[in-house]
């Protein structure tokens, strides 16, 4: 899977950069170019055989191979032992916090196996879900495609592919915050303490554990290493063809997430603001400085921009307005929700070090263009009543780790080194107390998962197991539903991945239903999800919806739901087939409109 990253590494990647800025690029490379591999093959009409897939991968490890040969004993140097040796802490912190999981967690992770599902039966990206979804497929798929390519290689199916790969993306984010934040501080330090940070720290990224927010996880992995390489091409001025690492996160972060997408284009546009500025001071224009990073990024927006016409196309973005006021019931807890999001005490530590860090770098330098995008980030993660275009301010909240965990190292270790000048003393002084707030940042986000958005337990994928092996395909399921948001509905356990992974059909398709261009079929679903989440004995209202949804099984757990095993005892025409840990399949015997 890094053979793509590889190879660019190999042939035009900077051998000043020390391992974990090279790994971290490499991660990052090939998930590009694995993204933008899926849209090339959607866009020339060629599905991805296993031999299309295999001269792919031949190529690949032919030009890493040959740049291998190439750098000889330079290719690698000890800084790689370190950074693979901290990686691998970090996997394992990541997937120590996942233990308890048998499937992805909430009702999110749901689509993405859904999505990867399909595009492995479809060999490539598909233009629809069908026939599991209705409608035109147009979302962010970047992760989905990745996820796909390791279930193909790897052998596991799309749901443990989604479980396991999220958290190998979570642990890459600790590699590209390092990227950035050295590439900004040119100190190893300040980059160790923002990868620190954030694994151990801040609650986000590992708390997207909980939501199964996978999409824009990988949307975050790629982010730094993107306004890393715009930062170094604006410093150095490279060659053309050592800009097409550029061009390609910028391609990757454009199909990962748009929200994501839209913070890289606010700190390149950070960026032209800033050379504006110097142009005007200075008099001149260094049209090579700025061509630097907006040739490479039009060429990235040029290979994603088949995708994005889509969008356009089937999304109801361009009529959204750019700014919004929240109304003034949501403002009254917006605030607690923010506490909750930035917290704990541990990432509240940090923001004020990170304030200090911010101000101090702002009058330490004169490239103020990360400072100007960190307080943007900031200043919109608050719940003020503004909302940028469909951004809520909690969107920014996700993704304030970022410049919090960076600003908050550069204060450390300026406070440090401007009173410290024997540096090694510095440095020993720097990680003590970067392995104070560690502790407690630790001992405080042990727990990534919220207990109460685990759907599924092994009884649930027990259940799931034997629906595939036992249940025709046309098998038509009811499960209990809740409330999601505004006319949407989503399942309360293991039935809400009755559709991933058997494919059968539920009441609640996942949450993913509303993105069906069918307006009548959005409403149906709504309505049966309604209908059933109201549901609690074998009456009329019940033998109405099992005639309206041809519903021929059912799909009840103990303890969870409006309709429980209890009111299904006496219900004349509905058998139970298995109990399973408290799982319970039952068959409708008679025709819902049979006296």
């Amino acid at each position: 899977m890094l053979l793509p990253g590889l190879a660019w590494w190999l042939w035009l990647g900077d051998r000043q950069k020390d391992g974990a800025q090279a790994l971290a690029e490499i991660v990052a490379i090939s998930a590009s170019f694995i993204a933008l591999g899926a849209l090339g093959f959607y866009t020339v009409r060629l599905k991805i055989t296993p031999l299309l897939l295999g001269l792919t991968l031949g190529l690949c490890f032919g030009v890493a191979f040959a740049g291998l040969i190439r750098r000889g004993k330079g290719a690698f140097n000890k800084t790689w032992l370190f950074a693979l040796l901290g990686l691998a802490v970090v996997l394992g912190w990541r997937f120590w916090q996942a233990r308890d999981l048998v499937l992805p967690n909430w009702v999110d992770s749901q689509h993405h196996v859904l999505i990867v599902r399909k595009m492995i039966e479809n060999a490539g990206l598909p233009s629809t879900l069908e026939p599991y979804l209705p409608g035109p497929f147009y979302y962010h798929f970047a992760f989905h495609s990745l996820t796909a390519f390791f279930s193909v290689l790897s052998g596991l199916d799309p749901a443990a592919s989604v479980l396991v790969l999220g958290q190998v993306i979570n642990a890459c984010v600790s590699l590209t915050v390092y990227t950035l934040a050295k590439q900004l501080g040119k100190d190893w330090r300040i980059g160790l303490l923002a990868a620190i940070f954030v694994t151990l720290v801040t609650k986000m990224p590992g708390y997207y554990l909980t939501w199964g927010r996978y999409t824009l996880l990988i949307g975050v992995m790629l982010l730094p290493v993107a306004m890393a390489e715009a930062l170094r091409a604006w410093e150095s001025h490279d060659r053309w063809w050592k800009l097409a690492g550029l061009s390609l996160l910028t391609a990757g972060v454009l199909l990962s997430h748009y929200f994501t997408a839209f913070l890289f284009i606010l700190f390149l546009a950070a960026l032209g603001l800033q050379w504006l500025v110097e142009t005007i001071r200075n008099k001149s224009a260094d049209w090579k400085q700025i061509a630097s990073i907006a040739i490479p990024a039009l060429v990235g927006l040029i290979l994603a921009s088949r995708w994005y016409y889509r969008i356009f196309v089937y999304s109801s973005a361009a009529s959204r307005p750019v700014f919004r006021v929240m109304e003034s019931e949501t403002l009254k807890t917006a605030w607690n929700y923010l506490y909750y999001l930035i917290g704990p005490i541990s990432g509240y530590v940090l923001i004020g070090l990170g304030l200090i860090g911010l101000l101090w770098s702002v009058f330490k330098t004169t490239k103020a263009h990360f400072q100007l995008w960190a307080i943007l980030v900031m200043f919109f993660a608050l719940p003020t009543g503004l909302r940028l275009m469909n951004f809520r301010y909690d969107y920014f909240a996700l993704v304030v780790f970022i410049p919090i965990a960076i600003t908050s190292a550069f204060g450390i270790v300026l406070l440090f080194g401007q009173f410290i000048k024997r540096r090694i003393l510095a440095t020993i002084l720097i990680l003590l107390v970067a392995t104070c707030i560690s502790v407690g940042g630790t001992w405080q986000n042990a727990r990534a998962v919220n207990a109460e958005t685990i759907l599924a337990t092994r009884s649930d994928l027990d259940a799931l197991d034997w629906i595939k092996t036992h249940t025709p395909e046309d098998a038509r399921f009811f499960i209990n539903t809740a409330g999601w948001s505004t006319n949407t509905y989503r399942g309360v356990d293991g039935g809400g991945w009755i559709l991933p992974i058997t494919g059968r059909w539920s009441i609640v398709p996942t949450i993913f239903y509303p993105m069906s261009g069918d307006a009548s079929f959005v409403q149906s679903v709504a309505d049966m999800g309604r209908r059933a989440s109201t549901i609690s004995e074998c009456g009329d209202d019940f033998w109405l919806l099992v005639r309206d949804a041809e519903i021929n099984y059912l799909y009840i757990k103990e303890g969870i739901g409006s309709l429980q095993p209890e009111a299904l005892i006496a219900c004349d025409g509905v058998e139970q087939l298995i109990s399973i840990d408290g799982v319970h399949i039952y068959l409708i015997t008679k025709p819902a409109d049979a006296p």
